[in-house]
C-alpha cells in the first residue's frame, strides 16, 4: 500500500439536479466559493491562513440528485485547522453573497461556455448531456439568462438549506489522524449550535 505524505481530504453534500430550480445557483455558489484564486476558500484557507496547497468547491448534478463538495490537499498537521476554516466558510455564505462575487462567478462561466465552443468534442459532450437530461440541447443564450436570474438572497437560501444541519459525506485519504470525526463537523454544521453562538457573542 503506497503511503501518501499529504492528506485529500473531500466533504460532501447532496446537492440539486441538473433539472432543478438551484442547479444554476448551485454552480454560481461553487464557483464563489472554490472556483478559482479569486474564491473565498481560495484567499482564506491557502493565501491568507497558509492551510493547504490546493483547496476548490464543485457542483455535479445529475439526473434524480447531485454532488456538491469540497476538496483541499494538505499536511496531515494542517487538518485541526483547515476543516473549521472551511466550515466557517459554508456558515458564511448563508449569511452574505455579495453581488460582485455573483457577477465574477457568472464572468467565468460565460468565459467557460465561450471556450467550449472551441472544441469540437467538448461541444458533442455538452449536447449529449443535455439530451440525456433534458431531452433537447440547451443553448448557450438560455443558460446565461438563467444564471442573470440569480440573486444574493438565493444564493444564501440555498447555501442555508444545503450546508446548515446537514449531514455530510467525509472521505479522506494520506496522514489523516488528526482529522476530525464526521460526527464532530456534523455538530459543527447544527443551526441551533451556531444560533446560540451568535447569541452569546
Amino acid at each position: 500500500m503506497r503511503t501518501l505524505s499529504d492528506a485529500q481530504v473531500i466533504l460532501g453534500f447532496e446537492g440539486p439536479a441538473y433539472h432543478a430550480q438551484d442547479f444554476y445557483c448551485s454552480q454560481i455558489l461553487a464557483n464563489i466559493l472554490g472556483g478559482g484564486m479569486s474564491s473565498r476558500l481560495f484567499q482564506e484557507v491557502r493565501e491568507i491562513r497558509g492551510l493547504c496547497y490546493s483547496v476548490y468547491a464543485f457542483h455535479w448534478g445529475f439526473s434524480d440528485s447531485g454532488v456538491f463538495a469540497v476538496h483541499a490537499a494538505t499536511g496531515g498537521d494542517q487538518l485541526p485547522e483547515l476543516v473549521p476554516v472551511i466550515i466557517n466558510e459554508l456558515r458564511r455564505a448563508a449569511e452574505n453573497v455579495d453581488p460582485t462575487e455573483i457577477e465574477r462567478a457568472r464572468a467565468q462561466i460565460r468565459a467557460q461556455l465561450l471556450m467550449g465552443q472551441e472544441s469540437a468534442s467538448a461541444r458533442a459532450g455538452q449536447i449529449a448531456r443535455q439530451v440525456m437530461l433534458w431531452g433537447r440541447p440547451i443553448p448557450n443564450e438560455e443558460m446565461m439568462m438563467r444564471i442573470e436570474n440569480i440573486t444574493p438572497r438565493r444564493l444564501t437560501d440555498l447555501a442555508g438549506r444545503a450546508f446548515y444541519d446537514a449531514t455530510p459525506t467525509l472521505s479522506a485519504v494520506g496522514p489523516i489522524e488528526q482529522l476530525a470525526p464526521l460526527d464532530d463537523i456534523v455538530e459543527s454544521l447544527s443551526f441551533v449550535e451556531n444560533k446560540a453562538a451568535k447569541a452569546s457573542l
